[in-house]
């Protein structure tokens, strides 16, 4: 029995949305300013607005952040909506912000999470957004002194410890009920909303993609279409040696494809794209001794380009995407199968994985904030040599490599231009 048939349709109240417009002395906080300087160049405009209305019983408000195209006719009418994180990060942005805006869609940036929007966005700003409010709870770096961060003990204890952090902080944010982050805040609001109805009748999205989280099998929350995206990091084994736990349990979160959904986990990527860096990630890189290995080149970005394109074709043109692709575990469990070099087998394959120049960790084991990012060691020329003969070889495999990934729905035309000029025609052994 689904959700729906247990649940009465409930129509969600209009809420109030009010302009908040920039001045010379009153601009707005941004979480994360990765690539708000490209807005200029691709002709988009940010503009941010306060929302307001009841939740859970009490009254709450927050803040929107939508950037769009400057000329409204060009807007395509696709809109990517992403919760903020809990600690105030934007990820999906990060990843798709050039996709998105070279294809005349809009990005929506929703505060849902009353720790972040409370400690992030009004503490830095008390007079700006003097209106935002929610149940009284903790901030986000309440939470982050609290999270469970332990080495040198078994999965299932760090499993545990995890547990027992959520059981006792979820209940204190009443209105965002979501303390582990913005592809959790996504699950749960699947799991608990097929109910819901805008006024006129009609469901609230019309896709979810939950990134880089896990845990209980997802039902179908049909007319919507469901694309869960998991990175190697994810895996409870390759989390343990940083100390770091998470919502999968073992393989539970895996379930067969159906008309409304699809899991893609993906080989080789790390919880955060490190290929392309901001500022303040090379500043935090410089703290870091890999010990001779490097930050990981895998192009988070490129994935989450190509699926959210699969997901547009699959809402507006009724295509099917790709079927649902796991990574070889041992039975059950979340121990990966590797290859000689150490890579992960199965799930989505890429030119990183399939024509490898390294060895690929997706998760870091050097503490927080690092553990997100993956790292790789790479190959030496005489490995190189060994496994491709001539760089012309190397080239001619990464090519065939290169036309799978696309061919199979997983890289898009213009992100493999990108890889041959900054990866395949640079190596040289």
């Amino acid at each position: 029995m689904t959700i729906e048939t247990l649940l009465p349709v409930f129509l969600i109240s209009k809420p109030e949305i009010t302009y908040l417009p920039e001045t010379e002395t009153s601009k707005p906080v941004l979480l994360e300013p990765y690539h708000v300087d490209l807005l200029p160049e691709y002709s988009y405009v940010s503009e941010e607005f306060l929302i307001s209305g009841i939740a859970h019983g009490e009254p709450y408000c927050t803040r929107l952040l939508l950037r769009r195209p400057v000329d409204i006719s060009k807007f395509s009418g696709f809109v990517v909506e992403e919760p903020s994180h809990l600690w105030g990060g934007t990820s999906i942005w990060r990843h798709i912000n050039r996709w998105l805006m070279r294809n005349g869609h809009a990005w929506l940036e929703v505060d849902s999470q009353a720790p972040s929007a409370i400690g992030k966005i009004k503490n830095v700003d008390p007079e700006r957004y003097k209106q935002i409010c929610f149940i009284p709870g903790p901030t986000s770096d309440e939470f982050a002194e609290n999270i469970p961060f332990v080495t040198d003990v078994s999965k299932e204890a760090l499993s545990r410890n995890y547990d027992n952090f959520k059981a006792k902080w979820w209940p204190a944010t009443l209105q965002s009920p979501d303390i582990l982050g913005a592809a959790s805040y996504a699950l749960r609001f699947i799991t608990h909303s097929s109910h819901l109805r805008l006024p006129d009748g009609s469901h609230p999205f019309e896709g979810y993609i939950p990134c880089q989280s896990g845990g209980t099998a997802l039902p179908d929350c049909a007319p919507a279409k469901i694309i869960e995206l998991l990175g190697e990091s994810e895996f409870p084994s390759v989390r343990l040696p940083c100390g770091v736990s998470g919502q999968m349990k073992e393989t539970t979160h895996r379930r067969p494809d159906s008309d409304f959904f699809r899991l893609y986990e993906i080989a080789g990527m790390a919880h955060r794209e490190s290929r392309y860096p901001s500022e303040l990630d090379l500043k935090r890189y410089s703290m870091v001794d890999l010990k001779g290995a490097e930050w990981s080149t895998f192009s988070n970005s490129f994935i989450y380009h190509a699926v959210l394109e699969s997901m547009l074709k699959w809402i507006s043109e009724d295509k099917a995407p790709a079927a649902s692709a796991f990574i070889q575990t041992v039975g059950n469990t979340d121990e990966i199968v590797r290859d000689t070099h150490g890579n992960a087998i199965g799930g989505v394959r890429t030119l990183h994985t399939d024509v490898p120049l390294a060895r690929f960790v997706a998760a870091t084991p050097k503490g927080r904030p690092n553990w997100y990012w993956g790292s790789e060691w790479p190959f030496s020329d005489d490995e190189l040599h060994a496994l491709y003969g001539s760089p012309a070889e190397y080239r001619l495999q990464a090519g065939a490599a290169l036309a799978k990934q696309i061919e199979s729905g997983f890289l898009l035309a213009a992100d493999s231009d990108v890889l041959r000029r900054e990866t395949v025609e640079k190596v040289n052994f």
